[in-house]
């Protein structure tokens, strides 16, 4: 395939870009450990948007296979929408290991870091609000994030969602295959003062687009 766009997001920074049926979408952490939150919408249908659960839990079984909830996505997983319309394919992970991406958790905000008593500042929320507000979109309309590279676990024994520095090295990066025209927003996450989801230094995204 061929490069046809790409456009780097500088730390703390959005983007949004349309994506064409059978184009590729490819996210790199260009210095590593820097995670994303995506926002991806039906372009044809803009109230039809990605939901998480959906992609975790409605993936067609193997032969034999019995139902089964995902914990990660790999290549090869289907993100689905609110109607389960699928978006977009993971067609290759290249961080190791592949799927520390999350799909549990809703964007920071602004709420988030004033419950901390920190300086007001934009979340991911308010950015890929921002992005999508001339499609008309509010920011009520949003769906849950698929959090790129975000390394998050969930500790049974303690009860709560633990956040690790990601796994990402420079260069790595995920790439996903349209399977029909989408609006993909994106927020280079800003957080930097409560855990180490960007080992507490925001930097670079690069997305680009290719085609055949």
């Amino acid at each position: 395939m061929r490069l046809i766009y790409e456009h780097v997001l500088p730390a703390k920074t959005g983007h949004a870009v349309e994506i064409r049926s059978g184009q590729h979408l490819r996210i790199v952490d260009v210095e590593g450990k820097q995670c994303c939150d995506m926002a991806v919408f039906n372009l044809a249908n803009l109230r039809d948007k990605l939901s998480t659960s959906y992609s975790r839990t409605r993936r067609k079984p193997k032969p034999g296979d019995g139902y089964r909830s995902l914990d990660r996505l790999l290549p090869g997983d289907v993100l689905y929408s609110t109607i389960c319309t699928p978006l977009m394919t993971i067609v290759e992970d290249t961080a190791d290991p592949k799927g520390i991406h999350d799909t549990y958790i809703r964007m920071c905000n602004r709420m988030l870091y004033e419950s901390f008593g920190l300086p007001p500042q934009d979340g991911c929320l308010e950015t890929i609000s921002e992005l999508v507000a001339p499609y008309g979109l509010q920011p009520e309309e949003l769906p849950d994030p698929f959090n790129v590279f975000l390394n998050l676990e969930h500790s049974c024994e303690e009860g709560r969602w633990i956040t690790h520095e990601p796994v990402t090295k420079p260069g790595d990066y995920i790439e996903f295959r349209a399977e029909l025209d989408c609006l993909v927003a994106i927020s280079n996450c800003p957080e930097d003062t409560l855990t180490p989801c960007n080992a507490y230094h925001c930097t670079p995204i690069k997305v680009e687009v290719l085609d055949r």
